[in-house]
């Protein structure tokens, strides 16, 4: 049977790559925020797999396989796909974390909003680091990265050939392990600088008692936190480069695992 060009067989290999594609981009980091409007993200997930078919090997006759068999293929594929996709959503999760304890220092911890991308409440800063990672990812098309770990994922893990592995697991704790480094290197600058202020308020609060230090403090935190942030500048373009190159690396370390 024919429709729209495809044959059955070609159908039910473009739904199960749509499956994985989907997947992939509705868990990784940009695409899957809630501000995409979903007509783009079917729309681009659909683009893609068509694209992917021209890659995608014969494999095993789909028509053969009971349709019980066939449904739990198309939810293993699923499980690929979330599994890269959150696995480079580890790295803006690392992103985020910083911001949270930055924001949290500079006490920003009681200032929060709902954030659009994920409709949860969080710091104002962290909703303005998330908007400068986003810029960062397109600006460095880092985005790129997802596509081809998709391409990839074609070429090293066929279709219908995905089962979990020890190596696998071991990517996934290393990853987790990597994403508190993360943290502490983006919010590094911030926490020791504002640390400090805190011991000089002590100070001062001790050798000045009359002084209400806790109104005084709570300015002056955020000053300095807004100073280091504006000085440390050129540092975060650095490791965000370094953080997105080791996304695009885990991910394909991910591919290769198989």
């Amino acid at each position: 049977m024919e429709y729209v060009n495809f044959s059955t067989l070609e159908f039910e290999r473009f739904v199960l790559v749509l499956l994985r594609v989907g997947a992939i981009l509705m868990a990784a980091p940009l695409f899957s925020a809630s501000v995409v409007p979903k007509t783009v993200k079917i729309g681009l997930s659909v683009g893609v797999s068509l694209a992917m078919l021209q890659i995608v090997g014969p494999g095993m006759l789909l028509s053969e396989i009971p349709l019980h068999r066939l449904a739990a293929l198309g939810v293993n594929e699923i499980l690929l796909g979330v599994s890269l996709g959150l696995l480079a959503r580890l790295f803006i999760v690392a992103v985020d974390m910083a911001a949270e304890v930055m924001g949290f220092q500079m006490g920003f911890g009681i200032v929060t909003a709902i954030d659009p991308s994920t409709r949860g409440s969080v710091s104002l800063l962290s909703q303005f680091q998330a908007v400068i990672t986003a810029l960062m990812i397109l600006g460095t098309n880092a985005h790129y990265f997802i596509f081809r770990a998709i391409a990839e994922s074609f070429k090293r893990i066929p279709l219908m050939g995905f089962s979990p592995t020890a190596n696998l697991w071991a990517l996934f704790i290393e990853t987790s392990k990597n994403v508190f480094v993360i943290a502490l290197k983006f919010a590094a600058p911030t926490m020791v600088v504002l640390l400090l202020s805190s011991v000089a308020l002590g100070i001062v609060a001790r050798t000045v008692p009359q002084m209400n230090i806790f109104i005084v403090g709570l300015s002056l935190q955020i000053v300095i936190g807004f100073t280091v942030l504006i000085f440390s500048a050129s540092m975060f373009g650095i490791l965000y480069g370094q953080t997105l190159a080791d996304m695009a690396a885990v991910m394909m370390r991910f591919t290769r695992a198989f």
